[in-house]
């Protein structure tokens, strides 16, 4: 049985990372994708070329199975963003740990 006491210093830099990302609320698994748009209106400059085309934030998901574009309205975009990125965070570092545990595995387990 591990404990604490018995980690690397790395894997406790990690679990500690780990921690200090999880005490804040909201995760989002996805990615963020902008798009730029014209609209219904002709008479909009929008409609002159792609640099002019209204910029739209999404979601980009796959829920059971089917991808997902869910629009972010621009007053949620940091929120959405932060919960984006500490997603990935902890995305990483679980990689991280899970590939300590395996180098400990195999150094034990021969």
């Amino acid at each position: 049985m591990l404990t604490p006491s018995s980690l690397s210093p790395i894997e406790r830099r990690l679990y500690s990372q780990l921690r200090k990302v999880l005490v804040r609320p909201g995760l989002l698994r996805g990615n963020l994708v902008n798009t730029r748009r014209t609209c219904g209106k002709p008479s909009c400059r929008c409609w002159k070329g792609p640099r002019y085309r209204h910029r739209s934030l999404y979601l980009g998901l796959s829920l059971n199975g089917k991808a997902r574009m869910i629009y972010v309205p621009s007053d949620w975009e940091e929120v959405v963003r932060d919960w984006s990125d500490r997603y990935a965070q902890i995305r990483d570092l679980l990689e991280q740990l899970s590939l300590a545990c395996l180098k400990r595995l195999q150094s034990r387990g021969g």
